[in-house]
């Protein structure tokens, strides 16, 4: 499959490529503590409960959940769900509009293919606005398409870091774990992004993805039939479709 990438411009909107994968990762996943996770879990829940309305708390346990995302799975949802319940709902992003210009010209140059140019770009923004998360997803948008998948997790995830509640980040990093194979992880993300706008339809083609990856078929086809209309029409979703009813078939 081909891949999109989902930039960033001034509006803070993103540029889509039409249908294609992109890439993203939970940084320092299944890194090794000096004290188990059941531990750190236990010490932040004790946090939680003395600051139970702290949404970065919150976030940060969810985070935690997700280095046994098999077993937390409903535990990390939670906790995000909650995080985005006590968000301050006032909060904006700010940029710095040097920083802008910089990113807007990385998108121009990263739609023509010219992605070593547009990192250049890109890193720039980052320089002019550090605090900025924005750019730091186009970065690792660029990085996964050079098949540098660390990098790719490490900014990919300083976006989400720096504001938790952008969807496109969210769907970002759980296309690049569609493409490690982690793809519990990667509906868990997708899941965060149906906190953050119930209405949004365009993360399906990737939980799709999601589900065939786990030969979950039928499940994979009500994700396709559940993405926006104009998909029907798209050859890519429904050579995709058509695939999951056939492996479908097969396994029944």
């Amino acid at each position: 499959m081909n891949i999109r990438l989902r930039f960033m411009v001034v509006t803070a909107a993103i540029v889509l490529l039409p249908l294609c994968l992109t890439f993203s990762a939970q940084v320092g996943h299944g890194a090794k503590q000096d004290i188990s996770l059941e531990r750190r879990i236990a010490q932040l829940q004790q946090r939680i409960a003395e600051r139970p309305r702290d949404p970065d708390l919150h976030f940060e346990l969810s985070k935690l959940y997700e280095e046994d995302v098999e077993r937390y799975y409903d535990e990390s949802l939670s906790e995000f769900g909650l995080a985005f319940k006590n968000r301050n709902k006032g909060e904006t992003v700010q940029w710095n509009e040097l920083s802008k210009l910089a990113s807007n010209a990385g998108t121009i140059l990263a739609e023509t293919g010219q992605y070593d140019d547009a990192l250049k770009r890109f890193k720039s923004a980052v320089d002019l606005d550090p605090d900025c998360p924005y750019p730091y997803s186009s970065i690792g948008a660029i990085y996964s398409i050079k098949g540098e998948m660390e990098q790719a997790i490490k900014y990919s995830n300083k976006s989400i870091d720096l504001y938790h509640y952008e969807k496109m980040f969210h769907l970002n990093v759980g296309a690049i774990y569609v493409n490690k194979g982690d793809y519990e992880l990667a509906l868990l993300s997708f899941r965060k992004i149906e906190i953050i706008d119930p209405k949004y339809k365009g993360h399906y083609f990737d939980v799709a993805r999601a589900y065939h990856g786990l030969g979950q078929y039928d499940k994979a086809i009500d994700a396709l039939d559940r993405g926006p209309r104009e998909w029907r029409k798209n050859d890519t979703v429904k050579e995709f479709r058509k695939e999951c009813v056939k492996l479908l078939r097969q396994s029944n």
